[in-house]
C-alpha cells in the first residue's frame, strides 16, 4: 500500500503545484461553491507560524518523511492495520511533498483556499498530512 500511495501523492502535489504556479493568480478565483484557487508563496509551515524559516524546516520535514518511511519499511505489514498504513504514507508522502518545495524551491507552493481570510491557503500535501494524522487517531495505530 505504501509504495503506491507515497509516489502517487507526491507526483499529484508536484503535478497540481507546478499547474498553479503557471496558471493562478494571488488574487482568490472562484472554483466551487466554497472553493477558491488562490496561488500562495508560502515560507514558513502552517497557519504561518516560524515565517521564513524555509531551510530548516525543509530538512525537517524531509527527514519525518523519510523516517516514516524507514519505519514502514522495518514495521512487518501484518503489524499494522490497512488504515494505519494509509495513515503513514499519507503523512509520509505529504512531509516528502513540502520538503521537495521547501529545499528545491525555496518556498512552498499553496493554491487551494476555503474561503479568501477564513483559513490559511494550502495544498495537496498539506491535506495528505491531516488526513494521514486523523487516520493515525482512528486508527490508533491499531495492529491487526
Amino acid at each position: 500500500m505504501p509504495v503506491v500511495i507515497v509516489p502517487l501523492v507526491i507526483v499529484l502535489d508536484q503535478i497540481f503545484k507546478l499547474w498553479a504556479q503557471r496558471t493562478l493568480d494571488p488574487i482568490p478565483d472562484p472554483f466551487l461553491p466554497g472553493l477558491y484557487l488562490t496561488y500562495v508563496k508560502n515560507t514558513g509551515a502552517a497557519f504561518g507560524l516560524f515565517f521564513g524559516q524555509t531551510t530548516p524546516l525543509g530538512w525537517i520535514s524531509l527527514a519525518v518523511g523519510l523516517f516514516i518511511l524507514a519505519y514502514l519499511a522495518a514495521t512487518s505489514k501484518s503489524r499494522l492495520s490497512a488504515l494505519a498504513l494509509v495513515a503513514l504514507s499519507l503523512l509520509a508522502a505529504g512531509a516528502l511533498g513540502n520538503a521537495i518545495d521547501r529545499i528545491g524551491r525555496g518556498y512552498v507552493i499553496d493554491y487551494l483556499d476555503i474561503g479568501p481570510g477564513l483559513w490559511p491557503v494550502f495544498n495537496l500535501a498539506d491535506a495528505a498530512v491531516v488526513i494521514g494524522a486523523l487516520l493515525l487517531i482512528i486508527s490508533g495505530g491499531r495492529r491487526k
